[in-house]
């Protein structure tokens, strides 16, 4: 892993006035634990298919979920970047970050079949997700051969405002062009990422209206955009 790495140094100014220099750089083992707290706490408690299979209300299932991701962190098939304080000394708070994996087009969709999930609300994102994977094939549908599958982006609270998303969509950009990935696309589940993705020139190529999804899978989807869209970035690999 390079360690020194620096995909991007940018600016966020708050509500307050205060400007905030950030960094994003490839996570690193320091960076594990934190990151970890803040996917679990402000991604997997917010996001829609997250709540509404009941995760984010089961302990049990909360921490299947940690378990899971903790492994997820050291697989080399998952590309990880976090964005972080760039204060002086400062360097190391993670505020915000991207997880995507990396996959074939022979392997893509498998991963979800070779696990088994123990929860029943584990079991209920399963259902719910696997129903969305299989809807729009993106691989397929641009015949290529490799993809990076979106696993979350997320930004603390506190920041929230300052252009992390929209920063961390770009760096995503960066990677897929360093893998030779002529696409990138994710189920943009919430207003914030829709939009994030709409000013980065994301374009939407498939839609799941959530109250069918939900009367389909007997869940309920709150406090969200009627919709989840899956959205594309055309890479430029010249």
């Amino acid at each position: 892993m390079d360690t020194d790495k620096v995909y991007s140094k940018f600016t966020g100014t708050k509500k307050d006035g205060t400007v905030i220099n950030l960094r994003i750089v490839p996570i690193q083992e320091k960076h594990g634990k934190d990151f970890l707290d803040l996917y679990v706490n402000h991604f997997i408690k917010e996001e829609s298919t997250f709540r509404a299979s009941g995760i984010p209300k089961s302990a049990k299932a909360l921490q299947e979920f940690r378990q899971s991701a903790t492994k997820k962190l050291i697989g080399e098939s998952f590309k990880m970047v976090v964005c972080c304080l760039d204060n002086g000394e400062d360097t190391d708070t993670v505020v915000g970050g991207s997880i995507m994996q990396l996959t074939t087009a022979e392997e893509y969709g498998q991963e979800m079949v070779k696990m088994i999930p123990k929860t029943e609300e584990q079991k209920k994102l399963f259902q719910v997700y696997g129903d969305m994977v299989n809807s729009y094939e993106v691989i397929k549908a641009f015949k290529m051969e490799k993809y990076f599958i979106d696993r979350g982006v997320v930004v603390h609270p506190d920041y929230r405002g300052l252009g992390i998303a929209q920063e961390l969509f770009k760096v995503r950009r960066m990677q897929c062009k360093e893998h030779g990935i002529p696409i990138h696309g994710a189920w943009m589940t919430s207003y914030g990422t829709q939009k994030a993705g709409e000013r980065d020139g994301w374009i939407t190529v498939y839609e799941i209206d959530y109250q069918e999804l939900g009367a389909k899978h007997d869940v309920t989807f709150k406090k969200g955009p009627p919709s989840c869209k899956y959205m594309i970035a055309r890479i430029d690999l010249d």
